[in-house]
């Protein structure tokens, strides 16, 4: 070993663990603040380092890792300043039980609501996507299990009249054919429907039959009292 060698090395071992950190980075000419865009280490992690402040560095496990990227940086012996790192503290630098992580230097403190809502609207999501899902089941499935309904607009209710020629209309739902006096009407796919009919003098029966997808039957009966206006 020359001569130069033994003085660097007596003077490394007479300086403390923070200050040889700090004199191989000063030496190199680097700021704190450099350091820690280049390494991604916080900056209060290395000048805890460098002052000597091992009580505020995060757990061994993490902090091992962050020396080693910090070695590698300034080109220091990596296992010799981890060495000298638990020489200078004797801190064991292996995982422990109460360990827990460090702050991420990104980490930017959410409020307890926002977090709820985070986590909330996800599950709500899904719950709103399954509910959809079901109703459409059970709306596809009316169409068979339930009975057609016809709503009439017109004629809403029996009543009598001295016009001849008589409009129909209305609405038929979950049925799939309509007969108006056992003649087919067809309809929109909105279940719309209209037809004219004419009436006979005195009583006119008229009989509405839908028949659903699985051939159930719903009548429905209005009566029109036909009384032409005599000259």
């Amino acid at each position: 070993m020359t001569t130069n060698n033994l003085s660097q090395e007596k003077q490394e071992k007479s300086l403390s663990y923070g200050e040889f950190l700090k004199k191989a980075r000063m030496d190199q000419g680097y700021s704190i603040e450099k350091v820690s865009e280049e390494t991604k280490i916080l900056s209060s992690i290395i000048k805890n380092l460098e002052d000597g402040s091992y009580e505020n560095l995060p757990p061994p496990v993490y902090l091992k890792g962050m020396i080693a990227k910090y070695a590698h940086f300034l080109k220091l012996d990596k296992e010799k300043t981890i060495n000298l790192y638990q020489q200078s503290n004797g801190r064991n630098l292996f995982p422990g039980k109460s360990d827990i992580p460090p702050k991420n230097r990104f980490f930017v403190n959410q409020p307890k609501i926002f977090l709820f809502i985070k986590k909330f609207i996800p599950k709500f999501l899904k719950f709103l996507f399954w509910g959809l899902v079901l109703l459409y089941f059970l709306y596809e499935a009316s169409f068979f299990v339930l009975p057609a309904t016809i709503i009439l607009y017109s004629p809403v209710n029996d009543f009598t009249t001295d016009q001849r020629e008589l409009e129909i209309s209305g609405r038929l739902i979950r049925g799939k054919v309509l007969f108006i006096n056992d003649q087919e009407v067809s309809f929109q796919g909105s279940g719309e429907f209209k037809d004219e009919i004419i009436l006979s003098p005195g009583i006119n029966n008229i009989k509405f039959k839908a028949i659903n997808a699985l051939n159930h039957q719903t009548v429905l009966n209005r009566q029109v009292i036909y009384t032409p206006f005599a000259e």
